[in-house]
Parts: C-alpha cells; sequence; structure tokens
C-alpha cells in the first residue's frame, strides 16, 4: 500500500485530573467498576498507570467472593503478583502516602465506604487538607478530608498496597512517553494470489512514488480502465485523496471499492477514516467494524457531581476490550439521552493507533437552581409562557435520582403535580418513574363553561430495548370529578429510522373503572421527521398523528389541536384555549393532525441561536363537544420566530398563523420539542 488511511493527530488521555493546588497529582486513568468488582477495577488502574495500556477489569470477576461482595485483600494481592507484579504492604500513615505519591506511585487503599462495607481506592493525590481518590463507585478524583480519610481507613487497619512493575513496565510507563500520538498509517493488504492486476497496480504505485500523488489520479485511473472488476484502484486513490485532505472524495472512492470487493480490508479502513474525519461518526464505526475494529479501550465520563461514575457506566452497556461496534454505539447515545438527572450531554470517540478507541462522554447535570443570567431569564421565560412553576432537585444517594414539583397557576385549569425519576433501580434496567398530579379543567359544552378534575398516581418505566425501539409501561390509579375512580394501564412503542431521522410511535392504554361504569380506551400513532438534531442551516421537520378515546372517556382524556398548551396536536391560527376555557373548533374524540415547517438557522452568539420559520398545520376532528362552534376541519399557515435557549429543553417558538378556511388568526408562544 502506498498510503494508508490517515488517523486524526491524538492526544492520549491522561486521565483528565487536574493538579491540585499545593499538593501532588498523579495521572492515572479512571476506570469504573462492575459490580463486586471495585478491587479489580484499583488493580487495573494501577497497571494501566505503570504502562499495560489496556488493562481490564473483568480479568478478576473470577475471584469475587459473592457472599462476602467483593474480592478479599489477600487474594487480590496474590492474583497482582501472580500477573508477574511486585505487591509491597505500606505503614498507613498520611506521611507516608504523600512520600509515594511525591515519588510518581499511587497507591491502592482499603476503606469502610458504609458500616462493615469495604471498598478499594486509588490514591492519586493530596494536598494539606485532603486526599484525592479514584473511586470506582463514585467517579475520579474524589476528595476526602484528612479526618474522614481516617474514619474510613482506620477500619481496615490503615489497609496500604503499592503495586510495581517490573524494571521493562516501569521504563516504558505512559509518563515516560511523548503525549501526542503520530499519524496513523495502516498497511493492511487483501490478501490472496498476486494477480496481472496487482503487478499492474504495484508498478503504477511505484510510478506515483516518483512522480508524486498529484500525479496518483491519471496513473491509477489508467489501471482502473485496465482491471476494472478490482477494487485496489480504487481503494488506492482513496489513501491517496484522504493523505491529500480531499475526505469527501476519499469517501466516495472506498465506498465504490467495497462495493467491487466487500472483502477488501484497506478500502474499509480508508471510509471508517475518511467518515470520521467528516464527522459521521456512526458511519466510521459502521465502516471500521468491517475489519473487527475498533476494539473499546475505555470509557472516560466528565462532569458527574450527584451520580455515580459507575452507574452511568453500567447504563450505557459498554464492554471494554470488545468490539465497539455502531449499534453499541448508538445504545450508548440512546440510554446516555434518558438518563434524568441530565441538562444536557454529548459522547463520542477516539480512535487509537493500535486499533482500541476510547469513548468520551460529557455530563451537565441539572443544577438545583439556575446558573446565571442567561439561564434565569430562560427559566423565567418558560415559567411565564407556561404559566407554570417547577423545581427540580437531584437527589443526593447517587443513584441519579431526580425530584420534581410544579404548579400551574391558570384560573380555570390549574395542576399540581410531583415525581421522581431514577436510573436503574437495583437491578432493573431502564429509567422508573413514580408520579402524582390533580388537575381542572373547563371546557365550553353548549356554550355553558363546564369543570372537570382529574387526580392520578402511578409507576412506569421506559427503556431502549434495542439501539432503535424504546417502551413505556405505566400503571395507576386516578379519580375524575371525585366520584368515578379507575385502574389504568398503557404501553408504548417508539422506532427510530433512517438515522433519527423519522421516529414513528403507538400507544394504547386502558381504564377499568372501581365504582362502575363503562371501561375506557385510548389508542394514538403519530410519526415525526426532521432532517437535522443540529440548529444549524436549514431544517425541515414534520408530523402526522391520529389519537382515538372510547365513548365514555371523560373529557381529560379527549385529544385537540391548538397551540400546544391545553393538547400537544398544533393548529396555530385556532388556539384551543378562549379565556382559559377548552372551546377550540378542532377538539373531540378522534383527532387526526399533519404539521409541516422549515426553518432557517442564523449564525449567531453561542449562547443564543434564533432562526426563522414558515409551517403548515393541517387538523380535523370527529365527535366533538355538544355546541362546538367552528369548522371541525382547519388548515393553518404561518411563519414565526426561533430561539434555543440555554439550559432548556426543547426551541421557543413565536408564531403568526392564519387559517385557510376561515380566516381566523392568531399569534402564539409556546415550546417545540427536540
Amino acid at each position: 500500500m502506498l498510503i494508508g488511511p490517515l488517523l486524526l493527530s491524538l492526544v492520549l488521555a491522561d486521565a483528565g485530573q487536574a493538579p491540585v493546588a499545593g499538593g501532588t497529582t498523579l495521572h492515572v486513568p479512571f476506570l469504573p467498576q462492575t459490580e463486586a468488582l471495585c478491587g479489580g477495577a484499583a488493580a487495573a488502574m494501577l497497571f494501566r498507570y505503570w504502562g499495560e495500556r489496556h488493562a481490564d477489569v473483568q480479568q478478576f470477576e473470577p475471584l469475587v467472593d459473592r457472599r462476602a461482595g467483593g474480592i478479599a485483600e489477600d487474594v487480590l494481592e496474590r492474583a497482582i503478583r501472580e500477573r508477574s507484579w511486585t505487591t509491597q504492604r505500606l505503614d498507613g500513615s498520611l506521611a507516608a502516602l504523600r512520600a509515594h505519591l511525591a515519588a510518581g506511585q499511587p497507591l491502592m487503599l482499603l476503606i469502610e465506604d458504609r458500616p462493615q462495607r469495604y471498598h478499594y481506592v486509588v490514591l492519586v493525590g493530596a494536598d494539606d487538607r485532603a486526599v484525592y481518590v479514584h473511586d470506582p463507585a463514585w467517579g475520579p478524583s474524589r476528595r476526602l478530608g484528612v479526618e474522614q480519610l481516617d474514619r474510613a481507613w482506620k477500619a481496615t487497619g490503615y489497609w496500604t498496597l503499592l503495586v510495581l512493575p517490573d524494571r521493562a513496565r516501569q521504563a516504558a510507563r505512559p509518563d515516560a512517553a511523548p503525549k501526542t500520538r503520530a499519524l496513523h498509517t495502516a498497511t493492511t493488504a487483501v490478501a490472496g494470489p498476486t494477480s496481472e492486476c496487482d503487478r499492474l497496480i504495484d508498478a503504477a504505485l511505484d510510478d506515483i512514488a516518483a512522480r508524486g500523488l498529484d500525479a496518483a489520479g491519471d496513473i491509477l485511473g489508467q489501471a482502473r480502465t485496465r482491471c476494472p472488476q478490482s477494487s485496489r484502484p480504487l481503494a488506492e486513490l482513496a489513501g491517496v485523496r484522504f493523505s491529500q485532505r480531499r475526505t469527501s472524495e476519499a469517501v466516495a472512492f472506498a465506498e465504490q471499492a467495497v462495493q467491487l470487493n466487500p472483502a477488501d480490508a484497506y478500502a474499509w479502513d480508508v471510509l471508517g477514516s475518511g467518515r470520521f474525519v467528516a464527522n459521521d461518526l456512526h458511519g466510521a464505526l459502521a465502516a471500521w467494524n468491517h475489519v473487527n475494529k475498533p476494539q473499546l479501550d475505555s470509557v472516560h465520563i466528565e462532569g458527574l457531581r450527584h451520580t455515580r461514575y459507575a452507574l452511568v457506566a453500567r447504563a450505557l452497556q459498554l464492554t471494554p476490550n470488545a468490539l465497539l461496534t455502531e449499534k453499541d454505539y448508538r445504545f450508548a447515545e440512546r440510554r446516555l439521552h434518558q438518563l434524568p438527572d441530565r441538562l444536557s450531554a454529548r459522547i463520542g470517540y477516539r480512535p487509537e493507533p493500535d486499533g482500541f478507541a476510547t469513548v468520551d462522554i460529557v455530563v451537565v447535570e441539572r443544577p438545583v437552581r439556575p446558573t446565571g443570567l442567561v439561564q434565569w431569564a430562560a427559566a423565567g421565560a418558560q415559567t411565564l409562557i407556561d404559566r407554570e412553576l417547577t423545581a427540580t432537585v437531584p437527589g443526593r444517594t447517587g443513584q441519579g435520582e431526580v425530584w420534581s414539583a410544579s404548579w400551574r397557576w391558570w384560573d380555570d385549569r390549574p395542576r399540581g403535580a410531583f415525581a421522581f425519576a431514577a436510573p436503574r433501580v437495583g437491578r432493573l434496567p431502564g429509567v422508573w418513574r413514580v408520579d402524582g398530579s390533580w388537575e381542572a379543567q373547563t371546557y365550553s359544552i353548549d356554550g355553558r363553561a363546564t369543570r372537570e378534575t382529574r387526580s392520578r398516581a402511578g409507576i412506569g418505566i421506559a427503556d431502549w430495548i434495542t439501539a432503535n425501539l424504546r417502551y413505556q409501561l405505566a400503571v395507576g390509579l386516578e379519580a375524575w370529578n371525585g366520584s368515578t375512580r379507575a385502574a389504568s394501564i398503557g404501553a408504548a412503542l417508539e422506532r427510530r429510522l433512517f438515522g433519527d431521522r423519522v421516529s414513528v410511535t403507538g400507544s394504547s392504554a386502558h381504564w377499568t373503572t372501581l365504582s362502575g361504569g363503562s371501561h375506557v380506551r385510548r389508542g394514538a400513532i403519530g410519526a415525526r421527521f426532521r432532517s437535522s438534531e443540529q440548529a444549524t442551516g436549514f431544517v425541515a421537520i414534520g408530523g402526522a398523528g391520529l389519537e382515538h378515546v372510547s365513548a365514555a372517556a371523560p373529557l381529560a382524556l379527549w385529544p385537540g389541536a391548538g397551540d400546544g398548551r391545553a393538547r400537544g396536536g398544533l393548529l396555530r391560527a385556532h388556539p384551543l384555549l378562549e379565556d382559559n376555557v377548552v372551546a377550540g373548533p378542532v377538539f373531540g374524540r378522534r383527532i387526526h393532525s399533519l404539521n409541516i415547517e422549515g426553518q432557517r438557522w442564523f449564525e449567531g452568539p453561542a449562547l443564543l441561536r434564533f432562526g426563522a420559520a414558515a409551517f403548515v398545520d393541517a387538523a380535523g376532528a370527529s365527535d366533538r363537544l355538544p355546541g362546538a362552534v367552528g369548522r371541525a376541519r382547519q388548515v393553518d399557515a404561518g411563519v414565526g420566530l426561533r430561539v434555543r435557549l440555554p439550559g432548556r429543553d426543547g426551541t421557543l417558538r413565536i408564531d403568526y398563523a392564519r387559517g385557510l378556511v376561515d380566516r381566523a388568526d392568531a399569534v402564539t408562544v409556546g415550546w417545540q420539542a427536540q
């Protein structure tokens, strides 16, 4: 091969810890534990520090005593020595800890994490008031005050272990190596006997080496003409274009090469590299997976303050030292974005020259209160627009739980609600939610205002079954108008298609009345389209749906279309609410709707993004309320402003719409789901 697929110039992960002011910090790679494997994680961290770059936590899994809930100290120490490492028990004193840190030697400590529950950690830093440990359960650089450490450490007799490699490993440790990697050149060739075309292409490569890369197009073009069924000229030309930073051409030639020969490993490698440089992370993995690359080295998570590191790592279900597939990566994305305590999150990966990759995750957790003027303004705007005050507080157990409460102060439609959400309750996967609410709504029936109330308490779970299929299940108890009581059960499925551009949903719910009367059923199907998740350039979005409830359903369950407040459907020239009373024309037991919108986003400040929109809404209702005013089927068109606010889910919209059927018009303000 003349040119290999050149990967990015990568900066090696230092374990990401900043030096402690006035103290010492060692750059020890962090690894989270799987269940009961804190000792294995601590040992693997020390192995990696001393140069064994892909040391795996799971190699210690057979040593776990399930009844004791971990690995005994003597068993762990013996296992480390059996792997040709040196161990030494040390005097448990702060002075000794600081001395070894100063000598560049991290230490393994055993502390009492909870009463009669012991836990291995790795000492990585210290200052005058505290030490810093990599805690396999909590996360990297956990701070322990000197007194806090003494209490936890004393319970184990100040157990301390120094782990050292042999001299060859010490000389090769990462701290002694350059921090950057050179560009990677792959030399994977397609196996097989040498053919006439192979000899012709080898000669062409020699000619390119003599004349320069600029001549590659003409030289390899001649080879393509003489060997039209061979993938090698295309693969070599893709490699040349990649080295010239002509990425789109490299990808195109590599795609043609793998179509001719799906076994061309070099072409797949170039294709993966080109897609990665073009920021097509999913496409890059799909290509590299054809040549069994990359293997997952580790998962690095930054930004966690409330949630234990190990809990998030387990939820993502990424296995170190296994092939990082496109399917597994997308699955991890899904589960990351459903964490309740997540305000925002980002996931990516860094390919390494040796065929491994590191997954990097940054999580911004929900603050107890808005931080900064812009976030206060965004929270205030949402509160005033929705007329609903919401407080969301993260839990303090480290399990990623979130508590929330809200109150809507509209005169004719007040609502109070609370909710608790947590990921992975015990060993159960998914996000669990317990919620309760009370609300009142006022409806116009034959011109008279009729008030209904609904109270509810329930529990539900949601999770991704596959990378593209999500389910929701919920059960609850309800009371309507203070008299009718019912037990409910509901389920929903969501299917993602075409690289997340299309989402298809279906849901069904059933209410069994406990105080007599007919049972109630509700069903809905819908589809949504979005050309891009990013608020850049031109974005097209659209949606269509059908909702239906049975004849005995209370009005609180009826669907409708309006400005998005009283019900979710959009028909922006015909708000459902008139003086806080549900009186819009498209409200009934059966609703069908269609929305199409084009957005043009403008370049601007990083904190605020602005865009213009044009849209068409269409909706119709069947089995409406008695005395309903206006036509049951409407088509609206309009224009609007879009604003992306920091710290808020979705997009603020300000719209003007006009009805094409009855010439009604309205200005509406609301939120558009992302």
